[in-house]
């Protein structure tokens, strides 16, 4: 028990101290960007205009689980580290996978997300 949460510990403490996330998502081609200095989440998606909500929190939900949430409560973004997280056009692997809403339904994709200190391995 006492491993498990050293473990727990030393894999939530480089996303603890990160100031940004960035997600990659194809079909549709959509960039978030969190910032956890500024709680917010930006969204630039392609041909469309780019969008900023602001008072966006960071929650850990378990052990490598956190979600993104708005200030009404709502899953607006959901992020796993599992080191297996894909941008769908490259051969690159990001520490975290990131789906829009609370389902990959409400975009139909799945993402690769790194942070400030955890960066993507491979070529892009």
């Amino acid at each position: 028990m006492k491993f498990t949460l050293i473990a727990i510990a030393l894999l939530l403490a480089p996303v603890a101290k990160a100031d940004n996330i960035k997600c990659f998502f194809t079909e549709p081609f959509i960039i978030t960007t969190y910032s956890m200095s500024k709680s917010t989440l930006t969204i630039k998606a392609m041909d469309e205009k780019t969008e900023v909500i602001k008072n966006v929190s960071f929650q850990i939900k378990g052990a490598g689980d956190f979600v993104l949430m708005n200030k009404d409560n709502k899953v607006i973004q959901t992020l796993k580290l599992n080191n297996n997280g894909s941008d769908g056009m490259s051969d690159r692997i990001f520490p975290m996978e990131g789906q829009m809403g609370q389902s990959a339904d409400s975009h139909g994709n799945i993402g690769g997300c790194e942070t400030n200190n955890l960066k993507a391995q491979g070529e892009g």
